[in-house]
């Protein structure tokens, strides 16, 4: 896959709401194997997914000589993970709790720097379903991220970017992050996990993000995220009389996570001009 230029994940938002924990360079294979499978048509509805190590590398300021190694040894731990995903049992209306692997192959290839995997096949709709709710965001927003829960709650907080603002429950939150049973002290959580997330979100991402607390009693029982949009110049290179096309705006970075091309077009083509 190609690094130069940008490229873009899109991921089901029941799979970004449901319950997992993945260490940093097992959510960037997950992600990186979104983007080739999107991008190529394979290992999705059939086949493998391939990852070259250098490539992989290249992506995520990894050091190359050591980058197969460490996508081996990811790629034994994420064969055992899976995620949590609560719906209604159809037949009884209750809720039902299931537990979905994330990969069913995980194959290396030593001599080529080569790794490959499949994805589980009840696990193909939460990366493959494109016509219901998702969310599209850069992979390279998030490639210099160095924290796992970073990531995780990026992805949570972007695809509310239209409203600017989410309230979370903290005992959902953590059960998201699949760190119930961690950091009980609120200290400890906001030092280790929520303080240094947003820090790297507002340093790596395309939104900047806040957040205030709410208490139930005496205890913070919900954390309310305000979310907006990257700062950007308040002119558009374009000249007068001239409409930006998708092409235009995709070269430029203008459209906002989750942004139509319609909506960007629209937003876009109203703003001053740049005339240099």
């Amino acid at each position: 896959m190609a690094t130069e230029k940008q490229v873009v994940v899109v991921k089901s938002n029941k799979l970004i709401e449901a319950s997992y924990r993945l260490d940093l360079i097992e959510q960037r294979i997950i992600l990186y194997a979104i983007v080739e499978a999107r991008e190529t048509q394979k290992g999705l509805s059939d086949g493998f997914v391939t990852l070259e190590a250098k490539s992989f590398a290249k992506m995520f300021n990894m050091d190359e000589a050591n980058a197969y190694g460490q996508l081996k040894d990811a790629m034994d731990t994420l064969f055992g993970r899976y995620i949590v995903v609560r719906d209604i049992h159809p037949e009884s209306g209750c809720e039902r709790v299931s537990k979905i692997r994330w990969i069913s192959t995980a194959s290396y290839i030593d001599g080529a720097g080569i790794v490959q995997l499949r994805f589980a096949t009840d696990m193909v709709p939460y990366v493959a379903r494109l016509e219901t709710e998702f969310t599209v965001y850069r992979l390279e927003k998030i490639g210099h991220m160095t924290s796992a829960h970073a990531v995780r709650l990026y992805e949570l907080l972007v695809q509310y970017l239209s409203i600017g603002t989410r309230e979370i429950a903290l005992s959902w939150l953590k059960e998201t992050l699949g760190i119930v049973n961690e950091y009980k002290a609120m200290k400890d959580f906001k030092k280790y996990v929520l303080d240094f997330a947003v820090q790297q979100i507002n340093e790596h991402s395309d939104i900047r993000v806040s957040y205030t607390q709410r208490k139930t009693g005496r205890t913070v029982s919900h954390l309310i995220f305000a979310i907006k949009p990257e700062p950007k110049s308040d002119q558009v290179k374009r000249k007068k009389g001239h409409k930006l096309t998708d092409a235009e705006i995709e070269e430029q970075g203008l459209a906002l996570p989750g942004e139509s091309w319609e909506a960007a077009r629209a937003r876009l083509n109203q703003m001053p001009l740049d005339l240099a």
